[in-house]
């Protein structure tokens, strides 16, 4: 009877559960939630040609933050089992059997308690409170919705908001047309953005011809139904070597799909097509070709004629006129 609480507790207590710790190392993070500092960056992934009118910004945050350190633990859960049957054949032939002399026979005693059996069920990785280093770190990131301010020669400005990838792009023949008229020079483009403390600009200059290119380029023919008629004027000169058409429109409504057919015995411009477009109220859009005469030339004298067309039958009156052209002495 002695034995028998043995025998109990060795059925009963067949299994248990434990817990290890051991050190994981340390490991730093860094918190972009309270940054030391945070500055805007800017690149012009592409600008305007003369094909592409398209104008690509790359919008990005700089952030120096604040390094943080914690330790790290490992916790390994273990569960121990074993089969009671093995220990208790082993006590009976210890008492009843060969004796105190399998004590001395490790392998059998081994063999005996070869009904141990351990199972990890699972390892946790622990973190400790967080401390605040005196390391920053900075980072560049995509400024998702960050926000550039486009200004074309302090004429015209755009404010546009960047995508989820940080990038904006526009159709600057789009915001070229919105000068009050057409280039005569280069034009001044202007790209920024900021934080509440930082600023950051890119700038770049388009040539003459590619500014040109753009503004026409830059014409609205969409439909449109105005409110009230629009009231235009025609202006038409000689700019050095162009040939300029000039609408103002000093109506209430805005001109939809308005465009101009020239006619001339000059076979270089006669059946050439005007778009002037969408010509809201108080504004001014112009049209323009480069004269077909040769340096030398001193003096000429061209006959032309614009016919006029306007989607809601508000075109201009056609206009004749006589272009002279003088040759510098």
């Amino acid at each position: 009877m002695r034995y028998l609480q043995l025998l109990l507790l060795c059925t009963v207590a067949s299994g248990c559960t434990y817990t290890v710790n051991s050190p994981a190392g340390k490991v730093q993070f860094v918190d972009q939630k309270a940054p030391v500092r945070v500055a805007p960056v800017i690149s012009l992934a592409a600008t305007p040609t003369v094909t592409d009118p398209t104008l690509k910004i790359q919008v990005a945050r700089k952030v120096q933050a604040p390094v943080y350190e914690a330790e790290e633990t490992d916790e390994v859960a273990t569960e121990v089992n074993f089969d009671p049957t093995r220990p208790i054949a082993f006590l009976f032939d210890t008492l009843f059997g060969e004796g105190l002399r399998l004590l001395t026979q490790p392998e059998r005693l081994a063999g005996a308690l070869t009904g141990l059996e351990s199972t990890v069920l699972g390892t946790k990785r622990v973190r400790s409170e967080p401390r605040r280093t005196s390391e920053t770190q900075e980072i560049v990131e995509p400024w998702k919705a960050g926000a550039v301010t486009i200004d074309i020669d302090n004429a015209v400005s755009r404010w546009i908001v960047a995508d989820d990838a940080g990038v904006v792009s526009v159709n600057l023949a789009d915001e070229i047309a919105r000068l009050p008229t057409y280039p005569r020079d280069a034009l001044n483009v202007a790209v920024s953005t900021a934080t509440a403390t930082e600023r950051d600009e890119k700038a770049f200059r388009l040539d003459l011809d590619t500014a040109r290119a753009l503004y026409l380029k830059g014409v609205d023919m969409s439909p449109h139904t105005p409110g009230a008629p629009p009231q235009t004027g025609v202006d038409v000169r000689v700019d050095g070597k162009l040939l300029v058409v000039e609408i103002t429109n000093r109506g209430a409504g805005a001109t939809a799909q308005l465009r101009g057919t020239l006619q001339s015995p000059l076979a270089e411009l006669n059946g050439r097509e005007m778009l002037f477009g969408r010509i809201p109220p108080g504004h001014q859009r112009a049209w323009f070709t480069e004269l077909p005469f040769p340096e030398e030339t001193r003096y000429a004298e061209i006959p032309i004629r614009i016919v006029f067309s306007e989607l809601n039958g508000f075109a201009p009156q056609d206009v004749e006129a006589t272009l002279t052209v003088a040759g510098s002495d």
